[in-house]
């Protein structure tokens, strides 16, 4: 991260949440973490001010996923980073809302440098969900 930033990062995927929290932490940032879509809101809720970023998964259990939680979070803060997650493509209307508000698309499985790239963009113009910054690398899922 070209600096020290805050990450909400939303996933109910345990092993992959801490990866990502790791290499988060590891590019210099501060993490906080939610496995669902009512945790998240909680801790948005205590942090909104000190949050730069989030990482949504697209599909949470209760159907809390990227869909609804990102608009909630950017109403709130529309200076917010976004990267949405996923293992499947976005469905359309996700991809259109994600491009409206300069966000990116991770795909997974992908590599934790992959990821360290995206973080690395800060402030540069953000990826489109087809870039080469947001195609899937073998790695984790």
């Amino acid at each position: 991260m070209n600096a020290p930033q805050t990450a909400l990062v939303v996933d109910d995927e345990d092993q992959l949440l801490r990866l990502i929290a790791r290499v988060i932490e590891r590019s210099g940032g501060r993490v906080l973490t939610a496995e669902s879509g009512p945790a998240a809101r909680e801790v948005f809720a205590a942090h909104r001010d000190e949050i730069g970023i989030i990482l949504l998964d697209v599909t949470m259990p209760g159907g809390d996923g990227a869909e609804k939680l990102m608009p909630e979070f950017l109403a709130e803060r529309p200076d917010l980073r976004v990267i949405i997650t996923s293992g499947d493509l976005l469905p359309p209307n996700l991809e259109a809302e994600l491009s409206r508000v300069g966000g990116e698309f991770l795909k997974k499985p992908f590599v934790p440098k992959t990821l360290v790239r995206m973080l690395e963009g800060v402030g540069e113009s953000a990826a489109s969900p087809t870039s080469p910054t947001a195609s899937a690398t073998p790695g984790i899922s």
